[in-house]
């Protein structure tokens, strides 16, 4: 598949936005041990994308999507998600919690379009439910292990930087809400690669 240049340099011009966003960040953190642990996480995806990108490339939409979650998340780490500068949003919805993280989590489902898009491509699914449903699935999975490992490493800090790294800001079904949101992303996700691939869809019929 041929792009443009403007087109072919879209990912790169993503990835030096987010080295930029990463720097800033890095300047003077809320909590450093929180800074560190949620930058730990954004590492575990970004390097695998960059190392992987000359043997698979994905569409620039996939790129774009992706890197909603990177951002938001480079940002999470700067304040503690719990106080990003959010009110104008929380304002405008009559929201008296700061919902930045759930908005993250509902951008982790994006990635579920990168996933439809590599089994796709690789004809690695018989049919469209398989290729709606796995991705969807493989979000939930993935959601489910964060909020372990999460809790995991919220227990291992101090007891401030624990709760700023949970973000539960008191609510005790934080976790599973945070799933939910991950997941309702993922259907949107998947639901946008459905629509705008019918002609590589109907192909395969």
């Amino acid at each position: 598949m041929k792009h443009s240049a403007p087109a072919h340099y879209f990912p790169h011009l993503l990835l030096g936005g987010y080295i930029i966003l990463f720097l800033l960040c890095a300047i003077d953190p809320l909590d450093k041990a929180v800074w560190i642990a949620e930058n730990l996480t954004v590492l575990l995806v970004v390097v695998p994308l960059v190392l992987t990108y000359p043997k698979f490339r994905f569409s620039n939409t996939a790129y774009a999507l992706m890197s909603v979650w990177v951002y938001m998340h480079t940002v999470g780490g700067h304040y503690t998600f719990a106080k990003v500068p959010f009110d104008l949003v929380n304002d405008l919805f009559g929201w008296e919690r700061n919902n930045y993280d759930r908005i993250a989590h509902f951008s982790v489902g994006f990635y579920a379009y990168a996933i439809a898009e590599l089994i796709d491509r690789k004809r690695l699914v018989a049919n469209r439910i398989m290729l709606f449903l796995f991705p969807v699935f493989s979000i939930v999975t993935i959601a489910a292990l964060y909020e372990i490992v999460e809790w995991i490493a919220a227990v291992s800090l101090n007891p401030q930087a624990g709760a700023d790294y949970v973000g539960a800001q008191g609510d005790v079904w934080d976790a599973q809400k945070d799933m939910l949101c991950d997941t309702l992303g993922a259907v949107f996700a998947t639901s946008i690669y459905l629509l705008t691939q019918r002609q590589s869809l109907t192909q395969r019929r």
